[in-house]
Order: C-alpha cells, then sequence, then structure tokens
C-alpha cells in the first residue's frame, strides 16, 4: 500500500480545475465523512441537532441533483453555524470533530451559495483536519515531538482520509454520475474517524 502525503497546494489546484458541481460532490463526500462525529457528539453531550446538519447535506445534495432546493439555504447554512459547539464549554474528545462538521455543513451550502470554490478545499481541510487532531489525541503523540507531521500522516485513519480526498478529485475529474456518486457517498457506515 503506498504511502500517501496530503499536499494542500495540490488539493487546491486539484480542485480549481473542476466545475462547480464537482466541487459541490467533493465537499459532499468529506461533509458526509464528517456528520457521524457530529452525532457521537450530540449523543455524548446531549447537545446540539445532528439533524440540522444532515437536512443541509441532504439540501445540498437535492441541489447536485438539479432537485432545487426546498429549504432556504442561507438560512440553513445559519443554522448550522448556530449547531457549531464552542470548543471551550466542552471536555470531550469529540468537540473538534463535531465543531469542525457543522462548518463543513455550512461551507457545502456556502459553496452552492456563492460559488466560491476555494469553500470545497475549505471542506477538505476540515476532514484531514479532524483526523489530524484525533490522531493526535488517541495515539498520544505529544505535541512537541520532531517527527509530530510524519507519524499523524502516517496513522492508518489519516492514510484513509488522504487517500480518499486524493481518490475523490481524481474520479471528479473525468466523466461522473451526480446519483451514483450519491449513491456510494451518502451516509457512510463510518466517520473519516473510525466512528459509526
Amino acid at each position: 500500500m503506498p504511502e500517501w502525503t496530503y499536499d494542500e497546494k495540490e488539493i487546491r489546484r486539484s480542485l480549481a480545475a473542476l466545475d462547480q458541481r464537482s466541487k459541490v460532490a467533493f465537499a459532499l463526500s468529506c461533509a458526509e465523512r464528517l456528520l457521524p462525529n457530529y452525532q457521537a457528539f450530540v449523543r455524548e453531550q446531549a447537545w446540539g441537532n445532528a439533524a440540522t446538519l444532515r437536512n443541509a447535506l441532504d439540501a445540498a445534495w437535492a441541489w447536485l441533483l438539479g432537485e432545487g432546493p426546498s429549504v432556504d439555504l442561507a438560512a440553513l447554512k445559519s443554522a448550522c453555524e448556530g449547531e457549531a459547539p464552542d470548543t471551550e464549554d466542552f471536555d470531550s474528545l469529540l468537540v473538534s470533530p463535531a465543531l469542525d462538521a457543522a462548518n463543513a455543513a455550512a461551507l457545502v451550502l456556502g459553496l452552492i451559495l456563492t460559488g466560491d470554490g476555494e469553500k470545497a478545499a475549505e471542506v477538505g481541510f476540515l476532514a484531514r483536519d479532524t483526523v489530524d487532531m484525533y490522531v493526535q489525541e488517541i495515539a498520544r503523540i505529544p505535541p512537541n515531538v520532531a517527527d509530530l507531521e510524519n507519524r499523524v500522516r502516517l496513522h492508518p485513519l489519516m492514510q484513509v482520509e488522504i487517500a480518499r480526498q486524493s481518490q475523490d478529485v481524481r474520479l471528479l475529474g473525468g466523466p461522473w454520475n451526480e446519483a451514483d456518486v450519491r449513491r456510494s457517498w451518502f451516509s457512510p457506515a463510518t466517520s473519516n474517524i473510525g466512528l459509526g
């Protein structure tokens, strides 16, 4: 199995070459992998409403499939932002992943509303950052070790996330079908940090 390296510049460059629909599909793929983290946080902390994030992603899928939004996307984006937990208020390993999930859902809608393709890259970076922080915690990697980045990069969860984003960008750079992508990427069994 090859060792994957996350290259932000390459992700940005590759996404910039894609059309708007492909950028939204990439962002949705990442956001779908983050949603179970938010759901786990809600169960653990009895705080937040995962349905708001699910509704946002459902509205984005509807847009991607050409069904047109049945909700006010700007209001739903604001609602997602309101569901973002303050990391200072919770002593939980899941608070940062939950924050990233809420921000990702809002960014997906922002991408649709503004057409700002950079938002797709931001969702990818959030998915990567979620894994990065989680791996540091579960592997108990001290923040001041010399090989911190490499140890995190080589962790199986990070390797899967990097490979997935690279494969998604490559797939979206060629011909693809919205319905097939939705079937493959909608509501994954596990999150990008291995939560079901």
